[in-house]
């Protein structure tokens, strides 16, 4: 059976516990829902959100240095590929000189469970200043990591890649 998600306010999630407690449906059924309602309501830390999207970073430098063949390394600030720190303003991988011509992108990572898209896009949009952008997702609720990029640009590149 396919998985829904039903995203409920606070009261919303008052109403069906105290709902599931006076009601005759079956205890066993009943403990599990309200179980789920209060780990749904549980948050996760500040460095572990941090963490989560330093990784995706990461991973979108290694897999950029992979394509181009431009090293990586996360220790050197310097590097033509760095990672950008977390907390900082700007675009989230770093691309400098040989590596900027390679991948013309200005890149916004978002690891997150709730996709705002039109924020992301609009970040994404502002950090490039004018420029591509390039905005990459990772959710556990889509088990590949997405790209998404404006439609003029994915026009080029295809045509580009065909007219060989």
């Amino acid at each position: 059976m396919a998985s829904k998600w039903i995203p409920f306010d606070a009261k919303e999630r008052e109403v069906i516990r105290k709902a599931l407690i006076s009601s005759k449906v079956d205890a066993k059924i009943s403990q599990r829902i309200i179980k789920r309602l209060n780990s749904s309501e549980k948050r996760i830390k500040v460095s572990s959100c941090k963490g989560k999207g330093r990784g995706l970073q990461q991973e979108v430098c290694r897999r950029i240095s992979n394509i181009i063949g431009i090293a990586f390394d996360n220790a050197d600030d310097e590097c033509a590929i760095h990672s950008r720190e977390m907390g900082q303003s700007g675009v989230d991988v770093i691309l400098r000189g040989e590596a900027r011509k390679k991948f013309p992108f200005s890149i916004e990572c978002k690891s997150v469970e709730q996709i705002s898209f039109r924020d992301f896009v609009n970040q994404a949009k502002a950090n490039s200043k004018g420029g591509d952008w390039l905005l990459v997702i990772k959710t556990k609720s889509i088990p590949e990591i997405v790209v998404c990029m404006s439609w003029k640009k994915f026009e080029e590149i295809f045509k580009g890649e065909h007219r060989k």
